[in-house]
């Protein structure tokens, strides 16, 4: 082989490893790409509960006679295993409503009123408060869970604004929060459109969880 042809060789030689390593990094950069971004593992999920006291604040949108009305306020929640009850107080601690769902139907006690029972909890709210309230849905959903069409509970993946639709209404998980290294979530829009009260959206923060 001559001066010549090696210098080629040599300088061929470089080039090809040049353009080798450039091959290889911009596949191992693509691979990085798409690698999916993994948000919550499975093991950091808060295990469902069926005992269960939240407090922390709610804000209901809903339609009365053809004009929007709002109803911010402060919530306290509480289940068993059989017994769902949830309080709802104005912003300076009033209590505008208690109410308690079990198998055997609704109940729902007002201030200066005698409490009033159904055995349809949509019914008993829309004659007395105007909106829809789902209790037994919220049990699953307060703790980031929803029910597929087997009736499975099943998680709801821990990520900023995942949505999902159960019983009718829209689930959007606004946001997270850690508790003791498990993850719950920390706001929840509800939406969905009923005849009687229009776009109904309730819009719940949990700001205290309490589980045994």
């Amino acid at each position: 082989m001559n001066k010549a042809t090696t210098k080629n060789f040599h300088a061929y030689s470089r080039f090809f490893l040049f353009g080798m390593t450039l091959i290889i990094g911009a596949i191992a950069s693509g691979c990085t790409t798409l690698t999916p971004a993994i948000t919550t593992s499975d093991t950091s999920r808060h295990p469902y509960q069926e005992k269960l006291s939240l407090n922390g604040r709610i804000h209901i949108l809903y339609q009365q006679d053809g004009k929007e009305q709002s109803l911010p306020g402060n919530f306290e929640w509480l289940q068993n295993e059989t017994d769902t009850n949830i309080t709802l107080l104005s912003q300076l601690g009033q209590t505008i409503a208690s109410i308690n769902q079990n198998a055997t139907g609704a109940t729902l006690q007002q201030a200066n009123q005698p409490t009033r029972t159904s055995p349809d909890l949509d019914t008993l709210l829309g004659e007395t408060l105007g909106w829809p309230m789902p209790m037994l849905g919220l049990r699953d959903w307060l703790q980031g869970y929803i029910k597929n069409q087997e009736g499975k509970r099943i998680a709801v993946q821990a990520k900023e604004n995942q949505t999902s639709i159960a019983d009718g209404w829209q689930l959007r998980y606004v946001s997270w929060q850690e508790d003791a290294g498990k993850t719950h979530p920390r706001r929840i829009d509800l939406r969905r459109y009923t005849a009687q009260a229009g776009e109904v959206t309730l819009r719940i923060i949990i700001d205290e969880w309490k589980a045994p």
